[in-house]
């Protein structure tokens, strides 16, 4: 089934209230980790630039271990929770828990990392982050824009 398909098929479907992808990172596509939050958000009728700000959110925090613990990583878990009023999106991952603050301005080009920090602050509504007795925590929500 190509991606059109799936898109048609989501929007007849039921909304769903949660979603959990459990991402083995040696083995999952992020087309695939794609395709599956994003079929969520057209089900819930999320419009386009908030599915927008909200993939690029959850796909950043994902590219985040990857890049930056690699050598610990083994799984991380999105999950999505659809409410009346915002998405909330939990990432959960076994690495070792690293306290970092978004830049107070966007980093210039030639800097390395803190863009996608950066980002995530300006388009979340509310970002938290803590360590947990497994690893990470990221909490990452979105008041939804009125239908």
């Amino acid at each position: 089934m190509n991606s059109l398909q799936m898109n048609t098929l989501s929007m007849n479907a039921k909304p769903m209230d949660s979603l959990q992808i459990n991402i083995a990172l040696n083995e999952m596509t992020p087309e695939q980790v794609y395709d599956d939050i994003e079929a969520f958000f057209i089900v819930n009728n999320i419009d386009s630039q908030q599915r927008f700000k909200l993939m690029l959110c959850i796909l950043e925090s994902v590219n985040n271990v990857v890049q930056h613990c690699s050598e610990d990583a083994e799984i991380v878990t999105v999950m999505l929770q659809n409410h009346q009023d915002n998405i909330v999106i939990d990432i959960l991952d076994n690495t070792k828990y690293v306290k970092l603050s978004a830049p107070k301005k966007c980093p210039e080009i030639t800097q390395t990392n803190g863009r996608g920090l950066w980002i995530m602050e300006q388009w979340m509504d509310q970002i938290e982050k803590q360590a947990t007795v497994l690893g990470t925590h990221l909490r990452l929500s979105m008041q939804k824009q009125p239908a």
